[in-house]
């Protein structure tokens, strides 16, 4: 993209080896305790297994900057942001960067404490800009990495059995990101001439004919 190279990685993340970077989009972490305030039942989850997700990252791929693409934290503070934060210390070596998202609600005094960096977007010196949502009147010659909409598409497997998976999606200059979370839902998008999908098929990134 732009000359940059860029991997899109069955993880549902975007890894840029020459910015020792990953760009995690749509985490939603909070999602399930704002759930269970609520009174709505879900199911158990650890978020210690949750955040091991990036903590591989982090190490398998020796990252120093993970930028978190809005709708970091799904809802109003509760104890699922405190578990975050310290999780976050374990990696004084990292940068941490959160371009905000319409679900990004926290009070600013709130993540003034933490060890993210908060900004309206990224942009990287191959002229590539990171951001929530798409960025309307775009410069000429830029490109925009996003999330926000959980993009996913149908995929036909063995026995004609279709399956709804989380993708990539390339469309004009604008690259959308799968969501993170694991509890998020999926907005379906078709394959047409002008567009390129990426499905995540179990360890596998394979893009989509049609």
């Amino acid at each position: 993209m732009n000359g940059l190279e860029i991997y899109l990685m069955p993880q549902k993340v975007a890894y840029i080896p020459e910015h020792e970077m990953v760009v995690v989009s749509d985490w939603h972490i909070g999602k399930l305790g704002h759930f269970r305030k609520e009174g709505l039942f879900v199911p158990p989850m650890q978020l210690e297994e949750e955040f091991a997700r990036l903590a591989i990252l982090i190490r398998d791929l020796q990252i120093s900057h993970v930028v978190f693409l809005g709708d970091l934290f799904h809802s109003v503070w509760n104890y699922e942001w405190d578990q975050f934060q310290v999780f976050l210390l374990r990696f004084p070596h990292v940068n941490f960067t959160l371009t905000l998202g319409n679900h990004d609600v926290l009070p600013e005094s709130i993540l003034q404490e933490s060890v993210i960096q908060v900004k309206d977007y990224v942009l990287l010196s191959a002229g590539i800009v990171l951001s929530h949502e798409p960025i309307k009147n775009l410069d000429k010659g830029l490109y925009n990495i996003v999330g926000h909409i959980h993009p996913g598409c149908e995929v036909a497997l063995r026995g004609r059995q279709y399956y709804k998976l989380p993708c990539f999606y390339w469309e004009d200059e604008v690259l959308t990101l799968p969501a993170f979370g694991r509890w998020t839902g999926l907005y379906m998008i078709s394959k047409r001439q002008e567009n390129r999908i990426f499905a995540i098929v179990g360890d596998a990134v394979v893009e989509m004919k049609g």
